[in-house]
């Protein structure tokens, strides 16, 4: 009996290695690129022209000659054009004689002509194919997606981690969205009226040409109408309750062309549907915290008669910022990029399905109030101005 166990036991001890042997079927990294940033542009003859920035191997690093520029030694980009995205994704095999390794890849770039014509189709592939990363951030540049390429990273190796690193921190100042492939199909799922993502460029103001987040993209449905500044884009950050920080620029009492800085510590919102008479009528309501962050005047703050105003200013830089974005989506876009729709659906879905067909005709006739709730929760460890 205890020879029959010996035996089991011994053939478990020399059977489990032949279970756990190396992949038959490994990919090697050195024999992949790694993509680090994707860029799609409008190519010739109505073709697709993709574009990649790939990461540069420690062995192609050695052997590149000397005197090229940081983003040179340290990545390479490379084009193709194809009829389809996967079509020029191959067709880049020809050129780079790797295979093209995307889960390191940080975001896609939409060029300006590509982002009018409709962005679903060539978003498709990166949607459907299983080693794409729905978190990866997806863009739109007013120019050639190429052109971003071109960028000089500052604080970082390669203007890819740099990029990542500043829409992960877009929350600081929320003067511009950060949209991921996630974010950005659920956008435009079923009859989504429009979306908003990212708005990338090279800063003008600087030689270098460093990247630039600057403010937002607009769509109706799939196809780019306009774009966004960065108040209008913390305005559209307020009314969908996206606000993390920033800072708010307000007159100081007493002496109005001096300026205080009140930090948002922060906030949340609320849109209510109604409808009287027919007519259909959204309330957006904001409450925000923050606290003052900085003065340029001698006034004293912590006066409660003055921390009153302060609040009563903040209110309305507030709700101007929700206004402008309101009457540039119901005026100018005619899209519903607020979300109104979505909350009438959710509180009359009858009436809903009455007017749904004709929702872009009715959604600029709908009346916005914005109601703005403000309170100061500090004012530093300065009480009064030296």
């Amino acid at each position: 009996m205890q020879k029959g166990k010996r035996a089991i036991y011994l053939l478990l001890i020399l059977g489990i290695p032949l279970l756990i042997t190396g992949c038959w079927d490994r990919n090697e990294l050195e024999g992949r690129a790694i993509v680090t940033l994707v860029a799609l542009d409008k190519g010739e003859n109505n073709e697709i022209k993709f574009s990649v920035q790939v990461e540069r191997t420690s062995n192609s690093q050695e052997s590149s000659t000397g005197g090229s520029s940081g983003v040179e030694k340290s990545a390479v980009i490379m084009s193709s054009t194809g009829e389809t995205v996967m079509d020029a994704v191959r067709n880049l095999i020809l050129k780079s004689g790797r295979k093209l390794y995307y889960p390191h890849n940080t975001a896609i770039i939409l060029g300006n002509e590509i982002a009018k014509e409709g962005i679903l189709p060539v978003l498709d592939l990166f949607n459907r194919d299983a080693e794409m990363r729905p978190l990866t951030w997806v863009l739109v540049t007013p120019g050639k997606a190429t052109d971003i390429f071109e960028a000089q990273s500052t604080l970082e190796s390669l203007p890819a981690k740099q990029l990542d690193m500043m829409l992960k921190d877009f929350g600081l100042s929320s003067k511009t969205v950060a949209t991921t492939l996630l974010d950005t199909m659920k956008q435009l799922a079923y009859d989504s009226p429009g979306a908003v993502l990212s708005n990338i460029e090279l800063d003008p103001n600087n030689p270098k040409k460093a990247l630039l987040l600057n403010g937002a993209a607009v769509f109706q449905r799939d196809k780019l109408i306009g774009r966004l500044d960065p108040l209008e884009t913390r305005g559209y950050l307020w009314s969908q309750g996206k606000v993390k920080s920033g800072v708010i620029i307000i007159p100081c009492p007493g002496e109005e062309n001096k300026k205080v800085s009140m930090e948002i510590e922060r906030a949340n919102r609320k849109i209510e549907s109604d409808i009287s008479d027919g007519k259909l009528k959204f309330t957006i309501t904001v409450n925000v915290v923050s606290r003052l962050a900085e003065q340029a005047c001698l006034t004293d703050l912590g006066n409660p008669e003055k921390l009153i105003e302060l609040k009563k200013s903040q209110c309305e830089v507030i709700e101007k910022e929700i206004r402008s974005i309101v009457d540039k989506a119901q005026e100018k876009y005619s899209t519903d990029i607020l979300g109104f729709g979505t909350e009438l659906n959710r509180k009359f879905p009858q009436e809903w399905q009455e007017i749904k067909e004709n929702w872009a005709e009715e959604f600029p006739k709908a009346e916005v109030n914005i109601v703005v709730n403000s309170k100061i929760s500090d004012i530093g460890l300065v009480k009064k101005p030296l």
